[in-house]
């Protein structure tokens, strides 16, 4: 693929150290903030991040056609996709922003019911946040298209380095006794520099002759909004579980068992989004596969970055489940630990699955079948808000945790398809599963026996990531030298 190597660091860079500024960070705001208005501050900061789930599929739909037609030869089609796209973009930015400072007060007074200064200094926020909302919207549209040629170092530099800038400004703002509203405000200016830098550095990447516009073909809407809707489908039903099994959980079990089950959620979440973000790449070199008819190169590339995804998904796993309690003792305390290490163990296989399905995903979406994903998606959440309901009332968080693996009861469906369209066996699929649960957990009971000579958590900690660290790197070596 193009510009593999460069495409996978950047990018994994990009995901990792934004984590770790957040992470050094966050004790040192609320410190300064307090709890009361870091709670603000991180509504205001999600609304932000908040546009890839609401762009109704458009983003994946750049990359698709773009792709598509650059590898077809259909240049003619590249501006009209990419002008509707554009247009898109700025109208829906327009519309959600708008609404957002329209109803910032009543939303203020939402969050601070009984302290109207408060709802007030809610409702600036609020309106602030809104612009800054806009122009990460807009800027999305450039990232994508960046990634539609191939070039996810870029959006991956300007991501992270806003991301960064963001944390940062807001940190050194707090030390010099600045606001909240002012901390936004920086966040607005960092937006505005990211937007530019898009804006700049795509029409660098985009062919010569093709200048954005926001012109309309009727026909080639159609055709864009008949895959969009489905991707769309697709990432809120993805929202909604992942947001409404706290709800459920806290309803059924009260807010202390959503700790016990969130934290462990969040940090296996963590763990395997970078398999999330580095399999991304592969979406474009599937379309323009797709779109040549190329049944062998894309089977090829779909067995390759398969397996790389096994093997990483499965030291995740490995780690996660062996020294998962370790670091929960370590990070929080000896009682966290006793009562959320199962949990985590629990959802961290679940993620081994879940994992080695985003390759599967990226092949449809770049075959064009966002239908069947969507479809798989409706199944699986439909089991998965009747499981949690169940399970949870039956065996507490951790039934909630177990619910999980409902959302996979789909696979047979999706890999069907996978089968018929990409040529890769589900009996294949099956297997290779069957052998890499084996290998993880003959690693699981060997770490076990090691944890038996180290002195405390943080050793067991330090040998799992070396050895499993160890085992990746050697994979990734061999698969990148190997022809």
């Amino acid at each position: 693929m193009k510009n593999i190597h460069r495409n996978i660091a950047f990018s994994g860079l990009g995901y990792i150290l934004p984590l770790i500024a957040s992470l050094a960070t966050i004790p040192l705001m609320i410190k300064y903030m307090g709890d009361d208005v870091y709670g603000l501050y991180i509504i205001c900061i999600s609304l932000i991040g908040f546009m890839t789930f609401v762009d109704l599929g458009v983003g994946q739909a750049i990359v698709k056609y773009v792709s598509q037609y650059e590898a077809t030869g259909e240049y003619l089609k590249v501006k009209p996709i990419l002008d509707i796209a554009l247009m898109m973009y700025v109208v829906l930015g327009i519309a959600i922003a708008g609404l957002v400072a329209l109803f910032s007060l009543p939303l203020g007074r939402l969050i601070y019911n009984d302290d109207a200064v408060k709802a007030l200094m809610a409702s600036k926020a609020l309106s602030i946040t809104a612009l800054a909302f806009l122009l990460s919207y807009i800027n999305q549209f450039f990232l994508n298209v960046f990634k539609a040629y191939h070039r996810f170092d870029i959006p991956a530099v300007i991501q992270n380095v806003a991301n960064i800038a963001g944390v940062v400004s807001a940190t050194v703002l707090l030390l010099l006794d600045y606001d909240l509203l002012v901390i936004l405000w920086g966040y607005v200016a960092i937006q505005v520099v990211a937007l530019t830098t898009g804006y700049t550095f795509v029409k660098k990447v985009l062919p010569q002759g093709v200048v954005l516009g926001l012109s309309f073909d009727r026909h080639i809407f159609a055709e864009m909004l008949g895959f969009s809707v489905y991707t769309f489908v697709s990432n809120f039903l993805g929202g909604v579980v992942s947001r409404l099994d706290k709800f459920i959980i806290g309803a059924i079990l009260g807010t202390e068992a959503v700790t016990y089950y969130q934290i462990p959620h969040t940090i296996a979440q963590m763990a395997n989004g970078i398999i999330q973000v580095l399999s991304q790449i592969t979406f474009p070199r599937f379309s323009e596969l797709s779109s040549l008819n190329d049944a062998v190169g894309r089977l090829a590339l779909y067995k390759r970055s398969m397996l790389l995804v096994f093997v990483v998904s499965m030291a995740l796993s490995v780690g996660l489940i062996s020294a998962g309690g370790a670091f929960l003792e370590l990070w929080i305390s000896a009682e966290f630990a006793a009562k959320s290490t199962l949990t985590l163990q629990i959802i961290a296989l679940y993620f081994f699955f879940q994992s080695n399905t985003v390759v599967a995903y990226w092949a449809l979406q770049g075959s064009g079948n966002a239908k069947v994903t969507a479809i798989s998606s409706f199944l699986g959440t439909v089991a998965y808000m009747v499981g949690i309901y169940v399970l949870t009332q039956a065996y507490g968080y951790n039934g909630a945790a177990m619910s999980l693996f409902l959302l996979l009861l789909p696979m047979p469906y999706f890999y069907g398809w996978v089968q018929r369209n990409v040529g890769h066996k589900f009996s294949e699929y099956l297997w290779l599963t069957g052998i890499f649960l084996v290998i993880g957990g003959l690693l699981v009971g060997l770490l076990a026996l090691l944890h038996g000579y180290l002195p405390s958590p943080l050793w067991m900690i330090l040998a799992d990531g070396f050895i499993l660290a160890g085992l990746v790197a050697a994979a990734l070596i061999y698969f990148f030298k190997k022809k």
